[in-house]
């Protein structure tokens, strides 16, 4: 989730938070954000146990791909990027604009 972190501090800017769900466990997410200084918060779903909950289908052998959600200061998700793979990123331009569109 490159693209998240380099753009990370737009997202602050429009009043949101960036959460990252995966169906990882917490030390194999703890290993991630030492490797690539990840400054947004990543949640643990191992087993997808969560997932559903939040509307993301379960791919490859009933494991959940990463969501990526925007929450703002009130606790309103803003927006959300289901992952088509275990590899997809949402671009950032979309998110963005969607946020100042709320603010306005």
């Amino acid at each position: 989730m490159a693209q998240l972190r380099h753009d990370y501090g737009k997202f602050q800017a429009q009043g949101c938070e960036v959460l990252v769900m995966v169906p990882n466990g917490p030390k194999m997410i703890a290993r991630h954000v030492v490797q690539h200084q990840t400054p947004y918060p990543i949640l643990s779903d191992k087993g997808s146990q969560v997932a559903g909950q939040y509307f993301q289908i379960k791919h490859f052998f009933k494991f959940g791909t990463p969501t990526v959600f925007l929450v703002d200061r009130a606790g309103i998700i803003r927006y959300a990027h289901y992952a088509s793979s275990l590899l997809a990123e949402p671009k950032n331009a979309e998110p963005l604009a969607v946020l100042e569109t709320l603010r306005r």
